[in-house]
């Protein structure tokens, strides 16, 4: 038992995080280069305006099509060389965006830029679950959200300091394979000396962790967030500029604000829970006060009210996803062994709530009415108390009790 702890809690494993989080800064970095282009790009390859937004969610799109498979051939092959296809292809497609002249080959490339990220994203908890006890998995899941939503700020903050979009999508291809060169020198799938899973069909890995009820509930959960967070971040800018009568300058920065909560929410959110030691309570309780931040936040008086508001919005709005996205190592009958195909199910649920819900959902019920709008998106991030209701207590001290129990029953 203690050897086996040993390797868990290797110094190692933070390596692990940080050359993760490299991998995971670059799909988002890349998909936020495209915001402060778009008065060139939309001309440069002629497209509308809704062409340009679902350039923006090509990587939702290609990821939408690989979590399931990517977890599965994770659990057959290992994560590292299930990314390592991945990364290689992010490469081509940072890079020779420029190339392009028309919307389909950007949108192909665009979700190739974005397709390491999914593929990591996949399966964190498979990868982080070999090297952090259970009772770290929220937190390290939450740490490394932080990179993502950081790659949005620099993204949008830098590209425009660029001489050209030729030269700023050189570059996020070179940072690209940079991180892929720093990926195969420095992943592991495994502490040194961990034993070796077994190898099973590939069906079977999908079959097993389709069989969770707990698996189910947690995609479900992430369905909900990612329709209501994709809704709120997406429209916020754009309504704050009509409902405020601000400069599209000022509500870019207002609108940022939310997601500048969401890089402290994916950190500190499952903290605060393993404090808690509970993890359904906090579930519920975040998903309702997240509900009413996307009601009140937008409508507050410009100044230190509404920034106050909207980092709180985002906090909350973000406070849950890392949870859920550690589940698989934390259910008792899927583990490290089938974690791989278990994430798959919650991340292609949640990627199908960030395109189905506000594309063919919320705008179309809401149009552009901004209080229904937000009002909607609210009504689904309160909807995630249902689904929790029925999950399994995977807080830190039912875990700690389950624990213990196998020694107490030792001992009598």
């Amino acid at each position: 038992m203690k050897d086996a702890e040993t390797q868990v809690l290797s110094p190692y494993r933070w390596v692990i995080v940080a050359v993760s989080m490299l991998a995971g800064f670059i799909g988002s970095y890349a998909q936020f280069q495209l915001p402060p282009l778009a008065y060139k790009l939309m001309p440069a390859l002629d497209i509308s305006a809704s062409e340009f937004a679902a350039l923006m969610g090509g990587p939702l799109t290609g990821s939408l099509f690989i979590c399931l498979i990517s977890g599965t051939l994770a659990d057959r092959y290992g994560v590292k060389n299930v990314v390592t296809v991945g990364l290689i292809l992010s490469v081509i497609g940072c890079t020779f965006r420029y190339a392009t002249t028309s919307f389909w080959p950007f949108f192909f490339l665009t979700v190739l830029a974005g397709i390491a990220s999914g593929l990591l994203v996949t399966n964190l908890a498979k990868l982080f679950g070999a090297w952090f006890p259970q009772q770290q998995m929220g937190t390290v899941m939450g740490l490394f959200m932080t990179s993502p939503m950081l790659a949005g700020f620099v993204g949008t903050a830098t590209t425009a300091l660029f001489p050209s979009e030729k030269s700023a999508f050189i570059f996020s291809g070179a940072a690209c394979f940079v991180i892929l060169i720093v990926w195969l020198l420095l992943a592991r799938n495994k502490p040194e000396g961990a034993p070796d899973l077994p190898v099973l069909p590939i069906t079977r890995y999908l079959r097993e962790a389709a069989r969770s009820r707990a698996i189910w509930l947690a995609g479900i959960c992430a369905f909900l967030v990612m329709g209501a967070m994709m809704t709120f971040t997406s429209f916020l800018p754009n309504v704050l500029q009509d409902f405020r009568g601000i400069s599209p300058v000022q509500a870019g920065f207002y609108g940022s604000l939310a997601t500048l909560g969401g890089v402290f929410g994916s950190f500190l959110g499952p903290v605060v829970c393993s404090r808690i030691g509970y993890m359904k309570p906090y579930l519920i309780f975040v998903s309702l006060l997240g509900a009413a931040s996307a009601i009140w936040s937008w409508q507050l008086p410009v100044g230190p009210a509404i920034v106050i508001a909207l980092m709180a919005a985002g906090f909350l709005m973000s406070a849950i996803l890392p949870l859920l996205l550690s589940l698989p190592m934390l259910v008792r009958e899927i583990g490290p062994v089938y974690a791989g195909s278990a994430g798959g199910i919650i991340t292609t649920l949640q990627v199908f709530g960030g395109i189905v819900v506000p594309t063919f959902i919320i705008t179309p019920l809401a149009g552009l009415n901004a209080t229904l709008l937000f009002g909607l998106a609210a009504v689904c991030y309160g909807l995630i108390l249902i689904p929790a209701l029925f999950l399994p207590e995977l807080g830190a001290r039912a875990l700690a009790a389950e624990a213990k129990a196998p020694v107490t029953a030792s001992t009598v």
